[in-house]
């Protein structure tokens, strides 16, 4: 029965250790674990290419893992570098609170001792910061900038030298797998269906090298594929594979007193399988590689090590990002909609306004403009800016006024940022001037 449902048998632990050791086990990388290396104390770095250097004749990664790498390295580490300037800017925050909300309470006229001590610890602050800026200014110079020589790409490439997959061979085995990724993510068949969305609308969507059209959002399955097609070597009886992506489009999860990873998938491994003739299959994080690699491979790694490599380094700048964006969103729905229920507790006082009015405005031409909120149409005429341009522009044809279509627009969007929240996503910004909202 095992052999008939293979996709769910996962490699048991005692097997590890003699796939670890096998000549015909071949080890792949995806990009995040290599671009995830500039995020790491310089201990785990070493760490992690010393495991690699015990099996580096065993090493491999696919050319779509290859080329993201190096198309996003620059940007990773500006990321990177650029804490440090946070922690400057976090540091100023803390001294100007001596300048700015100390001040403020007067101490010098209200209490003069309690003024004394509170210079006495605004020195002692600043001493402290002094010396942790030392420290910071160390560790700043120990990070690669854009434009310093990379010794962590030198690394990678001495490893994988002649260890890189062979890129697509034309535009057309692009083209169809584009055509079979898109009925596979319409079925969320793995991998690559949870990046589909966010992967089409970011800015660099899609983008050319070499002659080649790349859809980003397939970026997952043209690397599986090509995973795929290098475990029919004849010489490859098994592959590990090293991925940061926690997605559930790569493992299997279940909740169980807290969520657990189980394994790959089992349709990932029965398609590797089914489509090569490989005996094993196994997908590690970089920590879980970390760990066994000194345990199977005798290599010393420091437990640090393997406690820093379970932060995804690059996962976690995107949620932070994502956390600042839900909250600013939500910030902004918050104040809008607090807006408009002022407006309606003062309804009538605006439809007096209105009636008052000479403008003209024909309201049920909004409704023809305005098909996402038809509500909002019903009840535009009750918003507060009416009443300011109606003493403003009473002499003006209202589709002419440039600032009233700006409003028109933003009001728009208001039911657009409720549903995205409500569905947990949260691409849609509205930018409207402090002095006009």
């Amino acid at each position: 029965m095992k052999n008939t449902f293979k996709g769910f048998h996962s490699v048991d632990q005692e097997s590890l250790e003699h796939l670890w050791k096998d000549e015909e086990t071949l080890f792949v990388f995806d990009a995040n674990v290599l671009l995830n290396l500039y995020g790491y104390a310089i201990q785990t770095r070493d760490d992690f290419f010393n495991i690699l250097e015990s099996i580096k004749s065993n090493i491999w990664i696919p050319y779509q893992a290859g080329l993201e790498y190096q198309r996003r390295r620059l940007t990773i580490i500006k990321n990177e570098k650029s804490i440090f300037k946070d922690i400057e800017s976090n540091l100023e925050k803390i001294q100007n609170v001596f300048k700015g909300d100390f001040e403020q309470l007067a101490l010098k006229r209200r209490f003069p001792k309690l003024f004394e001590n509170t210079e006495k610890l605004e020195k002692e602050i600043s001493k402290s910061i002094s010396n942790y800026k030392k420290s910071v200014l160390h560790w700043n110079s120990e990070q690669p900038c854009v434009r310093s020589h990379d010794l962590i790409r030198d690394k990678i490439n001495d490893l994988f030298d002649n260890k890189v997959g062979d890129k697509p061979e034309n535009q057309k085995w692009l083209d169809d797998l584009y055509k079979e990724g898109e009925e596979r993510f319409k079925n969320k068949r793995p991998p690559g269906f949870k990046d589909a969305v966010k992967a089409r609308k970011s800015e660099d969507s899609h983008f050319f090298y070499e002659g080649l059209s790349y859809e980003r959002q397939f970026g997952d399955l043209i690397l599986w594929k090509q995973l795929i097609d290098k475990s029919c070597d004849v010489k490859i009886k098994n592959i590990v594979f090293i991925t940061d992506d926690a997605k559930e489009d790569w493992w299997y999860k279940i909740d169980s007193n807290g969520k657990k990873v189980v394994g790959p998938l089992a349709e990932l491994q029965a398609e590797i399988y089914s489509e090569s003739n490989i005996d094993s299959f196994h997908m590690y994080s970089t920590s879980m590689f970390m760990a066994d690699g000194e345990s199977f491979m005798s290599v010393k790694v420091d437990e640090s090590s393997i406690i820093d490599a379970k932060t995804s380094h690059i996962s976690s700048m995107n949620k932070i990002h994502s956390n600042n964006l839900i909250k600013l969103t939500k910030e902004k729905n918050i104040r809008y909609k607090n807006y408009m229920h002022e407006l309606e507790l003062n309804a009538d006082k605006y439809n007096e306004i209105y009636a008052k009015s000479k403008l003209g405005i024909d309201f049920d031409a909004f409704k023809s403009i305005n098909k996402p909120s038809q509500e909002l149409a019903e009840n535009i005429k009750k918003f507060e800016w009416l009443s300011q341009y109606t003493n403003l522009n009473k002499h003006d044809n209202f589709q002419n006024s440039e600032k009233l279509n700006k409003w028109l627009k933003y009001i728009d969007k208001i039911p657009i940022i409720n549903d995205s929240l409500n569905e947990g996503e949260v691409d849609v910004d509205v930018d409207v001037d402090e002095d006009e909202g």
